[in-house]
């Protein structure tokens, strides 16, 4: 298999996205009611989404079994649809970015990093339908699931769950950690193609970049001040 089929034509809605993305207008401002209602509703979505996702993968997980097979999981119409889904997600948290922008402030390189990394490292596997994806779906949807819910806490005042801030952190590096060894041994020819199994390298190479940025980010804000 060769990069030209699918059509390359399929490959350019990730780099226009990316381009707008780091194209977006920074000093852009909107009244801070609508911003604040918007900002609601996108985390909102976010949580209700990332829950969905989690839980529908964990079911088709658990009926099929945990099966390390080319093209085992995407002979499932719900899960191509899921991990759709999923993919085209990764382009609606671009707004992670520009809600920020709005609100006067600038995203650090990490959340570039992730966003545009994410992109990316879901949409190749979606589109040549490697298998291995599904564990990094079922991690990054469960994170997700409390990121987005932390976020709305925080917008709804709720106060309690600003003590897991920290935390989140802990779970990102977590999950970024979490099924290497299934990815890169489970998934290796025979099993999977040479062309989606180097997918997944790339994927991991990608994880490996957040893995030291958030560790970067974690031993910044949470460690340094102890130690100063």
């Amino acid at each position: 298999m060769n990069i030209l089929s699918p059509q390359l034509s399929c490959h350019i809605t990730p780099v226009l996205a990316i381009v707008g993305y780091l194209t977006y207008p920074e000093k852009l401002r909107i009244n801070p009611t609508l911003l604040y209602t918007l900002s609601v509703i996108h985390n909102g979505i976010l949580v209700v989404f990332s829950a969905w996702t989690f839980v529908s993968l964990s079911r088709i997980i658990y009926t099929d079994g945990i099966v390390f097979q080319s093209n085992y999981y995407f002979q499932n119409p719900h899960f191509d649809t899921v991990i759709y889904w999923f993919y085209i997600s990764k382009y609606y948290e671009l707004f992670d970015t520009f809600l920020l922008y709005l609100n006067g402030k600038s995203p650090i390189f990490l959340q570039k990093y992730h966003h545009i990394g994410a992109i990316i490292c879901w949409h190749l596997p979606y589109v040549y339908k490697v298998d291995a994806i599904w564990i990094p779906s079922i991690a990054n949807s469960f994170v997700h699931t409390i990121m987005y819910s932390y976020y709305l806490g925080c917008l709804l005042r709720i106060n309690q769950v600003r003590f897991i801030k920290k935390y989140i952190t802990t779970l990102q590096i977590a999950q970024l950690s979490f099924g290497h060894y299934h990815v890169l041994v489970k998934y290796k020819p025979p099993v999977e193609t040479y062309f989606n199994y180097n997918i997944m390298i790339l994927f991991c190479v990608y994880v490996w970049g957040l893995i030291f940025l958030f560790s970067l980010f974690y031993y910044r804000n949470y460690l340094k001040p102890k130690l100063e």
